[in-house]
């Protein structure tokens, strides 16, 4: 099988390649031919090349990428198409531009599957870590942390409000991103690389797994987001211990307490937390081991494209 891998947004505006590339990596860990691309480039690679599948990633809002034409052109070169959608439930109001395609769609998000159409065949299929970005090191867990908690991402209006509170509770915070305000001293405004991550989350206790809460397009329904993003699964293949904070138990699905992701609500258990992860090296480097080994046997790109080429292969999308 010939798997082709695209953005579903045009390139002059998409600002994460990186993904679909590490999905194409996923399709060739299982033996199979698979390029990722931009969605300008896919009609003149579909012409050129004898493609069997197109899976169409992230986001569908770009208005200037004609989803129904482009259907149409791979069809009529006998390609099947489906969508991997990555901004549920944030961008939900937009699908409609999915119902009349009768394409197969696996959405990141568990809450929007039932309000899918049925000829939309929706699944669930949740984002993972790269075994490209696997350094294979051994992990050694800093003996003296420098802070206690460690974020990196975008500044969204839940975040910074975590943040401050902790903050103002006295827990000491080493925050990295994109549009934290002037009074989150601790937050630097620059995005780091997997490099520039691990060297973040090495220097802290606990790296604090915040997810995003942003209505883009998702009034219809306001749907909950539920389901782990992929800085989960990233941070969980670089060792850091997580505290997930305030959402879904849907966690318990991917990680146990374990494996290094530990669900919390209140500041006093994260107190506690704290004070035994400065007491006791020996248990954060376990937590570390399990969160490693948990993301590598089931939460890499190559165990989804396995899921994905399994459910479009039972519903007979795809040849077995």
């Amino acid at each position: 099988m010939r798997i082709l891998v695209s953005s579903g947004t045009s390139d002059t505006i998409n600002t994460n390649h990186r993904l679909r590339q590490r999905i194409a990596h996923g399709f060739q860990e299982l033996g199979y031919f698979s390029i990722a691309m931009s969605i300008e480039e896919v009609p003149q690679q579909l012409a050129l090349k004898d493609i069997d599948f197109l899976l169409i990633t992230g986001s569908i809002a770009d208005p200037s990428v004609d989803l129904a034409g482009l259907v149409r052109h791979a069809r009529s070169q006998k390609v099947v198409v489906a969508f991997w959608l990555h901004d549920d439930p944030y961008e939900f109001d937009m699908h409609w531009r999915l119902e009349s395609l009768e394409c197969p769609v696996f959405s990141n998000e568990a809450n929007c599957i039932t309000y899918y159409p049925n000829r939309c065949r929706a699944k669930t299929l949740a984002l993972a870590a790269s075994s490209l970005d696997d350094s294979q090191l051994p992990i050694v867990v800093n003996p003296e942390p420098e802070v206690d908690l460690a974020f990196c991402g975008v500044a969204f209006p839940q975040r910074v409000a975590i943040l401050r509170d902790l903050s103002n509770a006295g827990f000491s915070i080493a925050c990295w991103g994109d549009g934290w305000p002037d009074d989150l001293v601790t937050a630097v405004n620059l995005r780091l690389g997997p490099m520039g991550l691990r060297h973040l989350y090495a220097r802290c206790c606990f790296v604090l797994n915040l997810g995003r809460e942003v209505q883009i397009a998702n009034r219809n329904k306001q749907i909950a987001s539920s389901t782990p993003g992929p800085r989960t699964f990233e941070a969980g293949l670089m060792g850091a211990i997580q505290l997930y904070l305030g959402q879904s138990p849907r966690i318990a699905n991917y990680y146990t307490r374990d494996d290094g992701v530990i669900p919390v609500r209140r500041v006093e258990e994260i107190r506690s937390l704290i004070r035994r992860a400065r007491d006791g090296k020996e248990w954060r480097q376990k937590l570390s081991e399990g969160a490693i080994r948990r993301t590598r046997r089931d939460h890499l790109y190559r165990h989804r494209c396995h899921d994905l080429l399994a459910a479009l292969m039972k519903d007979g999308v795809l040849a077995q």
